[in-house]
């Protein structure tokens, strides 16, 4: 009995559970009260749960746009020849067979009647007219479009066919409403930019006349004027005096500009790109990232988009009345500036004539390589793979033909000719895409008109060409595609009414429009930030705006106080509802009319002018006098506007439809409001949740407490309101009770957060199953994800910051600049440093001079924190400042700073806040005079507990779901860094080292988690309000003298003999499972480039027979799905065993049944009575082959490709020495030339250390099982080692640490006169001559396994 009571206490043992997730890993460990990791199953529970992380949904988006873009397209041409099928068969009946044919060699082309042609030709075979007649009469498509424009006679139907079919492939892009003459005038165009400038209320002064829009119109359509002559003028000419209007002018002339010119927004310093210029080559690619980053103010750029394509399609068009005309003039340009050319080379270069000409080189960027096409023995010889740019041409011609002739007037011409872009252009460029459909559609309307006259089948089918020609299928139908069954597919939701062919002409018969577009609502709208399931409002609601308001509002200071919640709302009223946008000028002059302040008041709490605007208000307001609609019902038009606002005859239908009493003026007005975007909240959000006033018996929801109350969103949600708790049963009941992956598919977060959670959730189920109920507490920290690579990037421009800041102010009484530029990046990456420049060299609070020697003597300056670093743990810059050594002494943890030093300061504060050195926050806390509030304490405690990510926030719903009576702690990164650094040497991270580290810090969010949780509870501000005056100190927490113990609950017993003892101890071991997630490969199906004839593996069309690879090329690298393990015989009849994979593109047609794999085997891969003895073996599938554990991560050719599966382990020291190394490498990365210097603290010996243990380990270990020569390498190797400088020790010992990664690196051991890619672990699929080779099948947590010998199945 006694026994039995044992097991049960056991199963029902209390213990905590830390999360450690990242990206491509989850970290997790087990322990009980004080901190000792349990066991069970003989094994230690802590571990890693490795696995890919996933992709986002962009990459195979843009390959299903340009597939169906592609069908699209394809089946406009055939609709095209269903027009033209009958007329061209009374001509020619052979005419589309050879079109389609004309992709073969001439020996397999084949003609209606299934023989081989007699003539090779693809277009015309007449007895008089072949293909070589019909290129003489038209050398391009254009030649031909232009005469079918000016034709008096009816030309052959082939003709008019093969010009339409251009047409339909290549129509032009849909971006501009209107017709083809407002298209071609500049002035509506311009006013539109001028009027979005405007309303953005951007520093854009400029009163232009009609006269100075000309002037603008002709400067820009003038070719002979470069882009920085444009600029230039513009700006003399119009008199430009703001940073926004030049940056304006300098973008519509085709410059480079800078965000934070046009917006005057330094901020957009930091972002991803930015600087942008319209005529970049790369521009379409990178402006989805400034989108992302200007949000609501795209739409200026794209304004100013439209002005600059305006110009670019002026001058494609030049003085011709269509783009044919354009074209041809092109090409007879091109062709006098090459018999110029070669005239030119003949004489002066004879003998680079064939330099220029002929020769086909790598990188030769000559006239062949811009053209990309030679001829070799009278053949053409195709060259796209070689060919080179416009820009990459001229410079060889500027280095090859120009700098070697002396004749001045020939070199000033050709000099002119390439500044302007002008000599030898293509009619195939860029610069096509931004002519418009309507100019196209100008030149068919033209064609058709000019021969319908003369044939009876142009005049009938006119209407259906045109209507074919400028069919779209509007966005909220999306896709027509149907399954086989005539079901929907997974990206369709088109409602049909009938099921007829789809035509233009029938589009609107066969498709239910409305209900389509019904249905795209409910697909797309995102759902509430906080609520499950609840749609959110359109970004211009009259809530959501009224809440975005409000949020703005509620943190506005004056003078540094709040305001009173009268006044708050006295300004929503009469400032808000008065202005479309309100700026700090229009809020201070209402202020100091009504008395309520004089000139002189600060205002603060806001950053710049107010974000938040009530645009759908004023535009009601203005548009819609005389009508009375409800909220709900303007609600209902805003909505509407948002999703269809594109389709305005769409939008007119339904508004007329909702509001039959509107007239026909005010639905006009309605459908030309533009409403775009959505916000993050929902109507049940903000209206429908309520809530106890605190204090008494009556409920309100939210925005009426934000209404009611001076209190921002994330106040409101504060346990000071149970506005918190009331969403949380809301959103419980609406749970799914079992968990399943479709719990985690619908949350809304990004693929690679949805793969996290999932593994997540499997690791934690199985840990449950094997403790036998739940843990405690569950303590959860989350990775940043990518967003680290921001920080870098914008590290890397400090220098830059600091100089461009300081080109601003002129007067200045030394020459910081040259200082600066002296200074590498690297040093400015010295916070103190840094400082010192953004302070100008000067102490903050005694503003005396510092000079530059004393500042690294840590004996006279210091960098003090604003706010106390002990009640805030800020460590940003903005709570940073440099200041001298005594005063920071004497503020220890005071604050507000003293008067006497605020006053004597302030206007040089000022002046820095002033010209961009500090931030408006910094300046803040500077000059504030009241002491920082119990709430701003709490909150600033809650910053170290709380967490406000919405991924992190979807983790913890979920683990609520598994653990609904655990507790959920999250546990801030920092602070377990900050643990870290406390008890250093012991409790170093080095993350290049091996994977154990997510283990070893998912154990430390347990302790560091619990003991906030602990000393702080759940509720920061009840700690402060219940301890009043107590000192706390957050940066001692964990080294001072004081126990952390609550209600008799120790999380942290205080000393050198305390809990750290256990931690250090636990700390030092490393018996952690690790495992990683397998999967079957899916993706792209082989390579997209098709390879020259004779190479790649897969055919283009497996189910055509003449496109052999031999003869056509084919595709390389067929992506495999997954391996398999054969039995089979060789030659001599002996039993052998393979490893084989499945590529992905046969995977179906595979694994219909055995017989169909059993002949794959035999067919594609010449096996001899093959027999499957093992169906599936994924990728990331852990081998063992004598004794060394590995990874199978894929395979080339005939060989598998592994990664190590074995975790490097080292002492201490040289764990020391390798993350010394691996921090210099990183920043070696930045600049090649960056040498170690006395604070990375690398000593010769250390180095030579490494290298020891490194080879012990190839020698001595598991490793050397499979890395046998790289241990030679380094034995044979070491003099060569010693001889190298300390630089280069550093990288190759971080080379020889890929060996031993577990990742599918290699080492480039080079510099020692090693190979180039060593340890790479391959091995042979024929697996028969293996001592011993097994496969191990883990579960999610690696505490069940079982192995597989492959060699006994």
């Amino acid at each position: 009995m006694r026994n039995k009571l044992m097991k049960e206490e056991k199963m029902e043992q209390e213990y905590y559970m830390g999360l450690d997730m990242g990206t491509g890993s989850l970290g997790w460990a087990i322990t009980d009260t004080e901190y000792h990791i349990l066991r069970r199953h003989g094994k230690a529970l802590w571990g890693v749960r490795l696995f890919e992380s996933a992709l986002t949904a962009e990459e195979r988006r843009s390959f299903r746009t340009a597939r169906r873009r592609l069908d699209r397209r394809n089946w406009r041409i055939q609709i095209l020849q269903e027009l033209f099928s009958e007329e061209i068969s009374k001509v020619d009946l052979g005419f589309f067979q050879r079109m389609k044919e004309s992709k073969y060699y001439p020996e397999d082309k084949k003609d209606i009647n299934g023989k081989c042609p007699e003539l090779p030709y693809a277009l015309f075979v007449d007895k008089n007219y072949t293909d070589k007649e019909y290129h003489r009469d038209y050398p391009t498509i254009y030649h031909l479009r232009k005469m079918l424009m000016e034709t008096e006679e009816m030309p052959d139907i082939r003709l008019v066919y093969l010009a339409l079919h251009h047409m339909m492939k290549h129509r032009g892009h849909f971006l501009l409403s209107g017709d083809i003459s407002k298209i071609k005038e500049f002035k509506g165009t311009f006013l539109q930019l001028e009027q979005n400038l405007k309303k953005e209320e951007l520093n854009w002064t400029l009163e232009l006349s009609n006269d100075e829009i000309q002037f603008i119109e002709n400067i820009l359509k003038d070719r002979m004027l470069t882009k920085s002559v444009k600029k230039s003028r513009l700006i003399k000419q119009l008199n430009a005096k703001t940073p926004c209007e030049k940056a304006i002018l300098n973008l519509i002339s085709g410059g480079t500009v800078k965000l934070s010119d046009i917006f005057e927004n330094s901020e957009l310093d930091g972002c991803e790109k930015p600087k942008i210029s319209f005529s970049d080559t790369g521009y379409d690619d990178y402006i989805g990232t400034v989108e992302a980053d200007l949000g609501e103010q795209y739409y200026i750029i794209e304004s100013a988009k439209a002005v600059y394509d305006w110009s670019v399609l002026v001058e494609i068009l030049g003085d011709s009345s269509s783009v044919s005309e354009a074209k041809v003039k092109l090409y007879e340009k091109h062709k006098e500036d090459l018999r110029y050319l070669k005239k030119v080379v003949r004489k002066y270069l004879p003998l680079e004539y064939k330099r220029i000409f002929v020769d086909t080189e790598e990188k030769l960027n000559n006239y062949v390589a811009y053209i990309g096409m030679t001829k070799k023995n009278g053949k053409k010889n195709d060259l796209q793979s070689k060919k080179c740019s416009k820009e990459e041409f001229y410079d060889f011609l500027k280095k090859n033909v120009i700098k070697k002739i002396s004749d001045e007037e020939v070199v000033s011409y050709l000099e002119k000719e390439l500044e302007q872009g002008t000599f030898l252009p293509k009619q195939v460029n860029k610069d096509n895409s931004v002519i418009p459909y309507q100019v196209h559609m100008y030149e068919l309307r033209k064609i058709l008109e000019n021969l319908s006259g003369r044939s009876f089948f142009i005049q009938e089918n006119k209407e259906k060409i045109l209507q074919l020609f400028e069919f779209r299928i509007p966005y909220y139908v999306g896709p027509l595609g149907r399954n086989e069954e005539g079901t929907e597919g997974k990206f369709t939701w088109a409602v049909r009414k009938n099921n007829e062919k789809i035509y233009p002409w029938n589009f609107k018969d066969v498709i239910d429009i409305e209900e389509s577009a019904e249905k795209f609502i409910r697909r797309m709208t995102n759902k509430c930030t906080y609520m499950l399931g609840e749609d959110v409002l359109p970004k211009d609601s009259l809530l959501y705006s009224k809440y975005m308001v409000l949020n703005e509002l509620n943190n506005l200071r004056l003078n540094g106080e709040k305001i009173s919640v009268e006044l708050k709302q006295q300004l929503y009223k009469e400032v808000f509802c008065r202005y479309r946008k309100v700026t700090i000028k229009k809020l201070k002059n209402y202020l100091v009319c009504e008395g309520i302040v004089d000139k002189k008041v600060e205002i603060t709490g806001i950053d710049g002018d107010f974000k938040a605007q009530l645009t759908a208000f004023h535009d009601f307001k203005e548009k819609l006098t005389g009508v009375t609609l409800s909220q709900k019902e303007k609600e209902e038009i805003i909505l509407n506007i948002v999703l269809f606002g594109d389709d305005k005859k769409l939008l007119k239908q339904r508004v007329m439809r909702m509001h039959p009493e509107l007239t026909e003026k005010q639905i006009k007005s309605i459908s030309m409001l533009s409403y775009k975007g959505w916000g993050r909240l929902s109507k049940a959000f903000l209206e429908n949740i309520t809530a106890h006033i605190p204090g008494t018996e009556e409920v309100w929801n939210i925005i009426t407490a934000m209404w009611e109350t001076n209190d921002n969103l994330m106040q409101i949600l504060s346990k000071n309101y149970q506005f918190m708790d009331i969403i949380e049963e809301y959103n419980s009941i609406r749970k799914e009770k079992n968990l399943s992956y479709k719990t985690v598919e619908e949350l809304y977060v990004s693929p690679a957060v949805k793969r996290q959670i999932w593994q997540t959730l499997k690791v934690v189920k199985e840990l449950q199953k094997v403790m036998g109920c739940a843990p405690k507490r569950v303590f959860v920290e989350m990775a940043r994800g990518e967003q680290g690579n921001q920080k870098d990037k914008r590290r890397d421009s400090r220098k830059k910051q600091l100089i461009d800041l300081y080109k601003k102010c002129k007067e200045e009484e030394k020459d910081w600049i040259e200082e600066l530029n002296k200074s590498e990046d690297q040093q400015l990456r010295s916070d103190k440093l840094y400082l010192y420049y953004t302070q100008k060299g000067r102490c903050m609070y005694s503003g005396e001079i510092i000079q530059l020697e004393d500042l690294w003597d840590n004996t006279k300056y210091d960098i003090d924190h604003i706010y106390p670093q002990s009640k805030t743990m800020d460590d940003s810059l903005n709570n940073r400042v440099l200041v001298k050594k005594e005063y920071n002494a004497a503020k220890s943890d005071e604050y507000p700073i003293k008067e006497s030093i605020r006053k004597a300061r302030k206007l040089f504060w000022k002046s820095l806040l002033d010209e961009g050195f500090i931030t408006k926050e910094k300046y803040e806390r500077l000059i504030r005079n009241t002491t920082l509030t119990p709430d701003e304490l709490a909150g600033f405690i809650n910053r170290q507990l709380v967490e406000t990510r919405q991924s992190t926030k979807a983790v913890a719903e979920i683990l609520k779901q598994v653990f609904p009576d655990s507790e959920i702690v999250y546990v801030k990164a920092k602070n377990v860094s900050n643990f870290r650094q406390d008890f250093t040497p012991d409790l170093l991270k080095v993350r290049d080292m091996n994977d154990l580290h997510h283990a070893k810090d998912a154990y430390l969010n347990i302790v560091v988690g619990n003991s906030y949780y602990t000393k702080f509870t759940k509720n920061a501000v009840w700690f402060i309000k219940e301890n009043p005056g107590r000192s706390y100190n957050l940066k001692m927490m964990f080294k001072g003298d004081k126990d952390i113990i609550r209600n008799g609950e120790v999380a942290w017993k205080a000393g050198n003999n305390g809990t750290i003892v256990t931690v250090k101890n636990v700390m030092k071991k490393n018996n952690i499972l690790v495992t990683r997630r397998t999967y079957e490969v899916k993706g792209g199906l082989f390579d997209q480039q098709i390879m020259k004839k004779g190479k790649g593996q897969v055919a283009i069309k497996e189910t055509d027979k003449r496109l052999t690879v031999e003869k056509y090329g084919g595709y390389n690298k067929a992506t495999g799905a997954y391996f398999m393990l054969v039995k089979s015989k060789d030659k001599k009849g002996n039993e052998i065993r393979t490893l084989e994979f499945v590529p992905l593109y046969q995977k179906e047609q595979i694994e219909k049944d055995e017989q169909t794999v059993l002949e794959y085997l035999r067919s594609e891969k010449k096996l001899v009575e093959p027999e499957i003895l093992l169906e599936k073996i994924k990728t990331d599938t852990l081998f063992k082959v004598d004794g060394f554990k590995m990874w199978l991560s894929g395979r080339t050719n005939e060989r598998l490709i592994f990664r190590g599966a074995n975790q490097l382990l080292l002492s201490n020291d040289k764990a020391e020495t390798l993350k010394k190394i691996s921090k210099y490498v990183q920043r070696r990365k930045e600049n090649k030339s960056i040498l170690l210097n006395d604070r990375d603290g690398v000593g010769e010996e250390a180095l030579e250390k490494l290298y020891g243990a490194f080879l012990e380990k190839l020698k001595g270990t598991i490793y050397g099982v499979r890395l046998s020569a790289q241990a030679e390498t380094l034995v044979n190797k070491k003099e060569q080692f010693m001889k190298l400088t300390k630089e280069e020790k550093c990288m190759i010992l971080y080379e020889i640490l890929h060996i031993f990664q577990c990742q599918s690196g290699s080492a480039n051991l080079k510099a020692i006169g090693g190979p180039g890619k060593a340890g790479i672990l391959v091995m042979n699929n024929n697996i028969t001559n293996c001592k011993q080779i097994s496969i191990i099948n883990q579960s999610p947590t690696g505490i069940y396994e079982e192995e597989i010998d492959l060699l006994k199945l």
